[in-house]
C-alpha cells in the first residue's frame, strides 16, 4: 500500500511540474512574440500602408449611427479593465483621457467569424496588446466623429488609408502642432520592453495572425470629448 502511495504521489508531482514547466514555455513563447511585434512596429514602411482602413462616414453601411443633438454619432468599442464605465450606461459622461477604440461592427464580424478556444489572448494579439493584460469589460461608446482621430501623423478619419509622414504645410489637411507632439512624444515611448506594437498606420499591429500583421482600424477618442456609453460588456458576453 504504501508503495503504491508514492508512486501515486510521484506521478502527481511529475504532473503538475510538466504543466507547470508547459504554462511557463508557453508564456515565453508569447512575450518574445509580442517583443517582436514591439520591434517590427517601431519602423513603419511604405509597403505596410493599409488602403482598406475603416472610413468614418454615413455612407459606410457597415458602421452604426445614431443621431443626438449635436448631429450624429457613431458606435465605438474599447476594452478596458476599468469599472469605472459600469454605472454610466445610458449616460453622458466627459472623457478624462485619451480613449482608444475601434468600431463595433468591426470587432463584432472578427468575434462572429473566428472560432475563438481563447478569446481573451487571440483578442489580444488582435488588438496589438500584450498577453495575459488582464482586460475583462467591452465598452461600447456613441462619440461625435469631430471627437475621434486616427493615431497616425495623417490623422483625418475620412478615408481609407494613413501615410507615412505628416502633410506638408499648406496643403488642405492642417495638421496642429499640439498634436505633433502629442505623437512624438507617444512614439518616443512606445517602443521599449514594456511598450505597445503601434503601428502608426491606422490599425492594430495583430502579433497573432501569421499571415498579416494588419489588425482593426484604430481611432482615438480625444481627452475631454462627451461621450454617451451604450453598454459594458464582459469578455464572454461581447465575444461569443
Amino acid at each position: 500500500m504504501k508503495k503504491s502511495f508514492h508512486s501515486w504521489l510521484v506521478f502527481c508531482l511529475l504532473t503538475v511540474f510538466l504543466n507547470l514547466a508547459g504554462n511557463a514555455t508557453e508564456d515565453q513563447s508569447l512575450q518574445t512574440a509580442y517583443q517582436n511585434a514591439i520591434k517590427d512596429a517601431q519602423i513603419a514602411e511604405p509597403h505596410e500602408i493599409s488602403k482598406g482602413l475603416i472610413a468614418i462616414v454615413e455612407r459606410d453601411n457597415r458602421l452604426m449611427w445614431k443621431q443626438y443633438p449635436d448631429g450624429k454619432r457613431v458606435l465605438v468599442v474599447t476594452w478596458t479593465s476599468w469599472d469605472g464605465y459600469d454605472n454610466q450606461v445610458g449616460k453622458a459622461m466627459e472623457l478624462t483621457q485619451d480613449i482608444w477604440v475601434t468600431t463595433v461592427p468591426e470587432l463584432s464580424h472578427f468575434c462572429k467569424t473566428h472560432a475563438l478556444p481563447k478569446p481573451s489572448l487571440r483578442l489580444e494579439q488582435l488588438l496589438g496588446l500584450p498577453p495575459n493584460n488582464g482586460k475583462n469589460r467591452f465598452v461600447e461608446i456613441w462619440v461625435n466623429p469631430n471627437d475621434l482621430f486616427r493615431p497616425s501623423p495623417d490623422p483625418e478619419i475620412t478615408d481609407h488609408e494613413a501615410e507615412l509622414n505628416f502633410p506638408n504645410k499648406g496643403l488642405f489637411v492642417k495638421i496642429e502642432e499640439d498634436y505633433i507632439q502629442w505623437f512624438n512624444d507617444l512614439k518616443s515611448s512606445s517602443y521599449g520592453k514594456d511598450g505597445y506594437p503601434w503601428t502608426r498606420l491606422g490599425y492594430t499591429y495583430d502579433w497573432g495572425n501569421p499571415s498579416s500583421e494588419i489588425g482593426l482600424s484604430e481611432f482615438v477618442i480625444h481627452n475631454g470629448a462627451t461621450v454617451d456609453i451604450n453598454s459594458v460588456s464582459t469578455n464572454e458576453e461581447y465575444c461569443q
